[in-house]
């Protein structure tokens, strides 16, 4: 590896590390953990999924999501109610709590984002996607 790949890749890492960072304090301030937040995300904008359309949507597996609903649920964020159509099915939704929660999360990302990127111009934004595209091009399986 060349040493300007190096430290490309040391840079890289420490940016992702500190994104991660503000991530992981925002979640908490909410009082949700970061591999929730897709939840509230997905349900916005699509309520009242089965479990297995969340689990596929938030690619992780059915059982781990299911753990994840039930601290959601416990938190009142969250719940499940059985289809009408297939009583074997469970639906999830969002509460009122769930709802508000939801738009405190959508806000803090837009900051995160914001403070990411609004020192960048329109053109090194977009320089920034193909790069990012082209990386994640490469390392794709």
């Amino acid at each position: 590896m060349e040493p300007d790949s190096l430290e490309l890749t040391h840079l890289f890492i420490r940016t992702l590390r500190a994104h991660h960072s503000r991530m992981h304090a925002v979640h908490q301030s909410l009082g949700i953990h970061p591999g929730q937040a897709p939840v509230f995300f997905i349900l916005s904008h699509e309520e009242g999924l089965n479990q297995k359309e969340l689990a596929e949507r938030m690619h992780i597996k059915p059982a781990t999501l299911t753990v994840m609903l039930t601290r959601l649920e416990q938190a009142g964020f969250v719940e499940r109610f059985s289809d009408p159509a297939d009583q074997r099915v469970w639906r999830v939704r969002l509460t009122p709590e769930g709802r508000r929660v939801s738009e405190q999360v959508h806000a803090a990302v837009q900051d995160v984002d914001s403070l990411t990127f609004d020192s960048f111009t329109a053109e090194e934004r977009g320089r920034f996607r193909d790069l990012m595209t082209k990386m994640y091009q490469n390392l794709r399986e």
